[in-house]
């Protein structure tokens, strides 16, 4: 995030129980030596083809959203009125892309959905991430399903 949205405050740095495993004292971070700025509208340009004003429109949307000052943020409502929001789809002229790089796109849909339909044939749900198997409520059926606790 901070390499999106630039320094995080030091009081929010520090702010946390594990602050300290992870900041110095000055809220720098502790085992990242160099960060490296990537502007969010830089990333949706450059990684995801938006349009300038598509990834300006965008940005302006997400950045106050993703503010490490919590009392800084919007409310959904006010996300919820903002203009890239409200403003409607736009009718957008069909782009042509490069061949390479819609074949590019077609394996990488073609690998993913193979990747899906082997999921969910080898009847996996969830994938732990840790490496660890839970077997706790989520693997028994639960007697009444209005009831959680």
């Amino acid at each position: 995030m901070m390499e999106l949205l630039g320094m995080m405050p030091r009081k929010i740095a520090l702010g946390g129980r594990y602050s300290r495993d992870f900041f110095n004292r000055y809220g720098d971070l502790r085992h990242i030596r160099r960060l490296r700025f990537w502007p969010l509208t830089k990333v949706l340009m450059e990684k995801y083809d938006f349009s300038e004003q598509d990834a300006n429109d965008m940005t302006d949307f997400l950045v106050p959203i993703l503010d490490f000052v919590p009392e800084k943020r919007p409310t959904a409502a006010q996300c919820l009125s903002h203009p890239w929001i409200t403003a409607g789809p736009r009718l957008l002229e069909p782009s042509m892309p490069s061949v390479k790089h819609e074949a590019k796109n077609r394996n990488t849909s073609e690998i993913k959905e193979k990747a899906e339909r082997e999921a969910m044939e080898a009847g996996v749900g969830n994938i732990v991430i840790d490496g660890a198997s839970k077997k706790s409520e989520e693997s028994q059926p639960m007697e009444n399903p209005s009831k959680v606790t």
